[in-house]
């Protein structure tokens, strides 16, 4: 039987000997939880998010640390179980969400998170399933997805906890629209985590003898936790606590109960009192003898339980060799200039590094085709210094992309110890690319629009695209499109009132550059309530985030006015409808249908 897919979204922010600040450590801890129960469920994602106690403080990078720390453990952990990604593989499916909080409407700007979201409750859809998305911060990053694409709400299986007070607009957005009308189906805590880590008697304990008992010198992992049970507030008290109160939503996919498609019963995790169609929130009895602990005693109930079985896994870590004493990089020269390929074309990179026990690697493609041998990184990025690599073609008119992928990341448990590469710039035939700089710190790619203009060319022009103008009238829908190109650009149809207007029309703008295609589609729309369709034709995945064919609308007036919700992105095929008013005289802006 297939594992759960799992999707988490973490406003981690803070890291015992990384940084300081107001915060909370405690993703940390449950972070370290998850990955060592990757035998239960699949993780499938992971995503930095934002919430409202530390607005802009959560980073991808922390993810990325707490997965290199798993990295010196996963042998340990697969030779008792299968399923145990490598260090590489999640570090592939992190991305990075909102760091702001949603206003007003609830809805964030798009997001690598988001659009992660999207894709993988859209292949869990496909291959039968659902998909968990654990949400232990805010909620914006998942009220953007189904502001998306609301499509997926009927594969998306929410566990949040504490939502409204981490994210109260993005979470008023999703209650409002989806919670209890029996697509989105939806455990919505907010006080039953208590039975985590608080007392009966006692909402703010003190201690971490767990950690310090059964975490501590267990392995990176168990050295990782137990630091992040101390001083766990950072800046805003002192306080040592193993709190991992986001694991609620662990426990409850691990229960050995096997109870997860009903909330109300007996659960590791917590069990919850039904408030409608897919739609649970917590008990209002088993609380503890303080106000606002509804449900946590159905956690508090099992803790021995888990708490065991947790302290067991660190057990499996003992048998980890400590790592070897770090050995300093070497001191690079100024660096060098080297030239790959042939042609009359000339791409130029400037590349650095941080270097650490050797030096960063990479490789360069464009279009999806290697260029040369496997590069290795020389120029110090702290001194200022660059590599100068001349990657020549001969490319045709129209738009392309070049790809450095890093190969062979390296973190030693410190900033001082942790090999990165970074790519300072890059011009083509002598102009600079509008976006032309990347730092990577972890394995994998990082892609850069280029065009060839035909004699003439361009670096991520903004303008880019085409204009066209398809169908007859007075009236005019102007729609700006653009993608995401892989082994070919998108193709769509555009409908009015399920009346296709012109033939299959072929994306050209790059949405990664900022470009659009503008399509003018022109009609007599009488007085009364339209409707336009998008529909998406030609979906391809490669299996990574660059190689992934998408389709964009950016915007959309009627009549020169905006509709009120006129974005989305389809990253399957299908289609996406957005409203339009005819008034006779002005258009008015309507909202997105559902």
């Amino acid at each position: 039987m297939a594992l759960p897919r799992l999707f988490i979204s973490t406003d981690m922010q803070m890291i015992t000997g990384i940084n300081n600040i107001d915060g909370d450590k405690d993703d940390v801890q449950s972070m370290v939880h998850a990955l060592m129960y990757q035998d239960k469920f699949d993780i499938v994602g992971i995503t930095s998010t934002v919430s409202r106690w530390q607005p802009g403080k959560n980073d991808a990078s922390f993810i990325h640390r707490v997965i290199d720390k798993y990295g010196a453990n996963q042998d340990e952990l697969a030779r008792h179980g299968s399923g145990f990604k490598t260090a590489a593989e999640l570090h592939g499916i992190t991305y990075q969400g909102t760091k702001t909080v949603a206003g007003s409407s609830g809805i964030v700007a798009q997001t690598e998170g988001s659009r992660a979201i999207v894709r993988e409750a859209r292949e869990a859809a496909a291959a039968g399933t659902d998909l968990y998305v654990a949400t232990w911060g805010g909620v914006g990053d998942v009220a953007r997805a189904l502001y998306d694409a609301p499509d997926i709400a009927d594969n998306i299986r929410l566990l949040s906890v504490a939502g409204e007070l981490q994210e109260p607009n993005a979470y008023k957005y999703i209650k409002a629209n989806f919670a209890g009308k029996g697509d989105l189906w939806w455990v919505d805590e907010a006080t039953t985590h208590f039975g985590v880590y608080a007392l009966p008697d006692n909402r703010y304990p003190t201690g971490n003898s767990w950690a310090v008992n059964n975490a501590k010198g267990h392995g990176a992992l168990g050295d990782l936790f137990y630091q992040n049970t101390i001083d766990i507030r950072g800046t805003s008290g002192d306080l040592n606590l193993t709190k991992m109160g986001d694991s609620a939503t662990i426990l409850y996919l691990i229960d050995t109960a096997s109870n997860n498609g009903d909330p109300t019963a007996e659960s590791w995790g917590g069990e919850y009192r039904k408030a409608g169609d897919q739609y649970w929130v917590d008990r209002t009895d088993q609380g503890f003898n303080w106000q606002g602990s509804g449900g946590a005693r159905t956690v508090y109930e099992d803790r021995a339980a888990w708490q065991g079985d947790f302290a067991k896994r660190f057990d499996w870590l003992t048998s980890s060799s400590p790592p070897p004493a770090p050995t300093p990089g070497p001191t690079p020269g100024g660096g060098v200039v080297k030239t790959v390929g042939s042609g009359s074309d000339a791409l130029v990179l400037k590349i650095s590094q941080d270097a650490w026990n050797g030096s960063a690697q990479y490789n360069v493609k464009v279009d999806g085709k290697q260029i040369g041998g496997t590069l290795t990184a020389s120029a110090s990025h702290a001194s200022g210094q660059d590599d100068v690599i001349t990657v020549k073609g001969d490319w045709s008119a129209g738009n392309h992309k070049v790809t450095v992928t890093f190969l062979n990341d390296a973190y030693g448990g410190s900033a001082g110890a942790d090999r990165n590469l970074h790519v300072d710039g890059i011009s083509y035939n002598g102009k600079a690319l509008a976006q032309g700089t990347a730092f990577l710190n972890k394995n994998g790619a990082a892609d850069f629009a280029f065009s060839e203009a035909g004699g003439a060319a361009s670096g991520a022009p903004t303008s880019g695209g085409v204009a066209k103008t398809i169908g007859s009238g007075s009236d005019a829908l102007v729609l700006k499109v653009s993608q995401d190109a892989w082994n070919g650009s998108a193709q769509y149809t555009v409908k009015v009132d399920g009346k296709q207007v012109g033939t299959t029309l072929t994306a050209s703008a790059s949405h990664a550059s900022g470009q659009d295609d503008v399509i003018t589609v022109k009609g007599d729309w009488g007085v009364g309530n339209h409707k336009v369709t998008v529909t998406f034709l030609n979906d391809a995945y490669g299996g990574s985030a660059g190689a992934d064919r998408n389709l964009h609308v950016d915007s959309i007036t009627y009549n020169g006015a905006d509709l009120a919700r006129d974005t989305a992105l389809l990253n399957r095929n299908g289609a996406v409808d957005f409203a339009f008013t005819d008034t006779g005289s002005a258009a008015a802006a309507d909202q997105l249908f559902a």
